[in-house]
């Protein structure tokens, strides 16, 4: 009794599996045999020529166009600090001084004798000048007298650091009363109204890049408009990389540098392309094609592609200016499909 039971359960499951079988492929054939007598329906695109960009990205180091940092000659404490971090400078404006009387320095026994021998040295010129004494009297003591005006100005560079460059002062490393080392860094001073900065290219990439090209620094939300200045002919050895300058505009003047940017440089461009989207387009044995809508008809077109950007191709050839590019239900097209729209 079991067993006809069970025998009749799988028979009645059979049954069912086999009906629902017939009705998904009866669907199926009605939905294969509707695309056959009306169309595949399909969305399509006017293709219009448009501006392609391919895009390279790098990090790079953004820092002022012209920059300089001073560095101690003296080790000793400061003793002032006549700017803050920001302020514009003058080029031999007196940022930061130290003592006069700094151990080793004998600043104020230099100044004496220079004060000395130009007092000498100015006498006898002009007694030389009216014709009191020989020329060789004035020559001997000018070589005394140039020493010694070098020696001090030697002396006050040491002990009254001034501005290299004109420019905004972007770092100060120091602070009043800070003992310091001679070698150590004391402050920087940029010029900021353009940065500059330097890529590392590979040598598959380098041939993509000529002086002039554009591109755009991204730092903090803010974006640098700017180009290349100067492409490297001569691949570093130990980096095996090539060395790509760019400049960029700082309207801003923003103040910092060294900062950590992205930088994407344009290496190619056309501004009247014909550009496909990767997933528009198909692949079979004879290449990359698309399909194109033709009256009631998709017409599976060959194409050459360009330059490549992301996800976007450009179309050398194979596609014209207004035809009308099948985006969607492609994949349910053939040479001829019947389509509607």
């Amino acid at each position: 009794m079991r067993n006809r039971y069970f025998i009749l359960i799988v028979t009645i499951s059979l049954l069912l599996l086999s009906s629902c079988s017939r009705q998904e492929t009866a669907a199926n054939k009605s939905i294969e045999q509707l695309h056959i007598e009306k169309g595949v329906p399909v969305e399509v695109k006017v293709v219009a020529d448009e501006y392609f960009g391919k895009n390279l990205r790098y990090n790079g180091k953004l820092s002022g166009i012209n920059q300089a940092t001073e560095q101690s000659l003296v080790g000793g404490n400061v003793e002032k600090i006549y700017f803050s971090e920001g302020d514009y400078v003058h080029k031999d404006d007196l940022v930061l001084s130290f003592p006069e009387d700094l151990t080793g320095m004998n600043y104020q026994a230099v100044k004496a004798n220079y004060t000395l021998l130009a007092a000498t040295y100015d006498r006898l010129r002009q007694l030389y000048e009216e014709g009191g004494i020989a020329k060789q009297e004035v020559d001997n003591t000018e070589t005394g007298y140039l020493a010694a005006r070098s020696q001090l100005k030697t002396i006050e560079q040491m002990l009254q650091v001034k501005a290299p460059i004109s420019g905004y002062l972007t770092a100060i490393y120091v602070q009043e009363t800070d003992h310091v080392e001679s070698g150590d860094l004391l402050f920087t001073v940029s010029e900021l109204d353009r940065l500059k900065t330097e890529i590392a290219v590979t040598e598959k990439e380098i041939n993509l890049f000529s002086k002039g090209s554009k591109a755009v620094a991204y730092w903090e939300n803010i974006e640098y408009q700017g180009e290349v200045t100067s492409v490297g002919y001569a691949m570093n050895e130990r980096s095996g990389v090539f060395e790509v300058e760019l400049q960029f505009a700082n309207p801003q003047k923003i103040m910092k540098f060294n900062i950590n940017a992205e930088i994407e440089v344009e290496v190619y461009h056309n501004p009247a392309a014909l550009v496909v989207e990767k997933k528009h387009l198909l692949r079979d044995s004879g290449g990359d094609y698309v399909f194109v809508a033709k009256g009631d008809n998709a017409e599976k077109r060959y194409v050459t592609l360009g330059e490549s950007s992301g996800i976007r191709f450009e179309i050398i050839s194979g596609l014209a200016a207004g035809e009308e590019l099948i985006v969607e239900s492609k994949d349910l097209l053939a040479d001829g499909s019947l389509i509607r729209r």
